[in-house]
């Protein structure tokens, strides 16, 4: 991940703990060599909604808040980002 205002990077990794096919992600994330326990979880839910799929986000294990210009706001921008690529889609 890359601070567009800063041009910092962030180095990120991680394993893939669970996939269920258009139902369900979950994968550690963090730095690429920290320890396996001791990572943040993300698990990615879908649910079909007609056309639409819904996808519920979720991060146990690293507590960010708006605003910190870290974790909470760089996977809130990411979202956003999918968000407007799957719109330019259509």
């Amino acid at each position: 991940m890359v601070n567009k205002e800063t041009g910092q990077e962030y180095l990120t990794g991680g394993v893939f703990l669970d996939v269920i096919p258009f139902e369900r992600l979950v994968f550690t994330w963090g730095y690429p060599d920290a320890p396996f326990k001791d990572s943040p979880v993300v698990t990615l839910t879908l649910t079909a909604q007609g056309d639409r799929t819904e996808m519920i986000f979720h991060l146990r294990g690293f507590a960010g808040h708006p605003g910190d210009q870290y974790v909470y706001d760089g996977w809130s921008h990411t979202l956003d980002n999918l968000l407007t690529h799957l719109r330019d889609q259509n």
